[in-house]
């Protein structure tokens, strides 16, 4: 056994220190110092030498703050806020200067007053703030007013005419299949309607879709002919077929019934 482990396991510093630390400061400290603070008070403990300093023994330099963060299983940034902490506690003490870019000696005190208020007080105040909370609607999934968040695929796209009224167009899904706006009958798949948002007043104008190309063919015949059950008098009768029609201006045939060709006309 050497000298100085001799002078360490016969009240020596470290040995004094690590006593008030094991059977009293960690009784007396309050709850926040009996984590990390606490643990690194005993790393220094078993780092220093007979004198208390935590120097190296060889070459005598002071030992680096990285090397006392990894013995407390701390950042190095933490273990500077436990050492500043310690020194305010009268606990640990700086010998020399405190230089950047220099190692600095600090030295473990038994003291049989520290100040364990002054050492909480000091974490508290060096404490990082939580970060803040994402805002509710700032999901992970990046959902925005755009498109349902249930549905999968890009937001539809908006078009605008460039007026003033600024008219947006939100373009839907294009339809396919056979039917109208009643259920039944022939729709275009490139008719599917859009949906108007006037951002002038606020108002909303839905337009119904309507189908492409010709309207289609009206029963004039049914119609004329319940007309013409119920009251046929005052009718013209169609120069085609004979049947009663509405009387319309320059009109002598039904719309189904095809018109009198030149020939027809001259022969009749």
């Amino acid at each position: 056994m050497s000298n100085e482990e001799q002078d360490r396991a016969s009240g020596s510093v470290p040995n004094a220190f690590g006593n008030a630390l094991a059977w009293k400061w960690s009784r007396e400290m309050p709850t926040p110092l009996r984590r990390g603070f606490l643990t690194l008070l005993y790393a220094l403990r078993a780092m220093a030498n007979a004198s208390g300093e935590l120097r190296f023994t060889g070459d005598r330099q002071p030992i680096r703050i990285q090397d006392i963060a990894r013995a407390a299983g701390a950042s190095e940034k933490d273990a500077r806020r436990y050492l500043d902490a310690a020194i305010r506690s009268g606990a640990v003490v700086v010998k020399g200067e405190r230089k950047r870019g220099k190692p600095t000696l600090y030295v473990i005190v038994p003291t049989p007053w520290p100040d364990w208020k002054a050492a909480e007080d000091y974490l508290k105040s060096t404490a990082r703030k939580p970060g803040k909370r994402p805002a509710p609607w700032s999901t992970e999934t990046g959902s925005s007013g755009d498109r349902d968040p249930n549905q999968n695929g890009s937001p539809r796209p908006e078009l605008t005419d460039g007026t003033d009224n600024e008219v947006r167009v939100t373009a839907t899904r294009m339809s396919s299949g056979h039917r109208d706006p009643n259920g039944s009958g022939h729709r275009d798949p490139n008719n599917p309607g859009v949906t108007q948002e006037l951002s002038q007043d606020g108002a909303q104008v839905v337009s119904q879709p309507q189908p492409l190309g010709p309207p289609e063919s009206q029963d004039h015949d049914s119609h004329e002919d319940d007309h013409a059950a119920a009251d046929t008098s005052g009718w013209l009768l169609c120069a085609r077929c004979g049947d009663p029609m509405l009387p319309r201006y320059g009109r002598t045939t039904h719309a189904h019934c095809q018109p009198f060709t030149e020939p027809e006309r001259t022969a009749s």
